[in-house]
């Protein structure tokens, strides 16, 4: 099992996410803003919740599923992060910012999940590798 709490990825996806809760909470305003602030909460809390839940799964294979679900959340909450820009929601600069951190936390995300995966490969090598001897 992995110590998420460790990863940056985790650190700052928690920092993004509890940010945007509370650009959420002092936002109100109508239904319409109110359901795309809902849904970029959901996005942002997505990532770091799904490192965590695959870092306790128990297998590089699971750990990089999730990570997976974590990349696909931050392309999703970067292109909400832009959306709540062009419908007035966000000021330009502050959505440049937030896009940019969301940008990040994807590409954190796939690099780490390509290297669980390539920890994947190498004991599946190993493995086959002790069959073969034994043969």
């Amino acid at each position: 099992m992995h110590q998420y709490e460790k990863l940056q990825l985790w650190k700052r996806g928690i920092a993004l996410a509890a940010h945007l809760l509370r650009r959420a909470r002092a936002a109100g305003g109508a239904w319409g803003e109110r359901a795309l602030w809902e849904q970029i909460t959901r996005a942002a809390t997505s990532i770091p919740t799904n490192v965590a839940e695959g870092a306790q799964r128990g297998s590089n294979r699971e750990f990089a599923r999730f990570l997976g679900i974590a990349t696909g959340s931050a392309a999703e909450l970067h292109s909400l992060i832009y959306l709540a820009a062009e419908g007035g929601s966000l000021g330009r600069s502050e959505a440049q910012t937030l896009a940019g951190e969301a940008q990040q936390l994807r590409r954190m995300a796939a690099a780490l999940r390509a290297r669980a995966e390539g920890s994947r490969r190498e004991s599946t090598e190993r493995r086959a590798e002790r069959v073969r001897r034994r043969i």
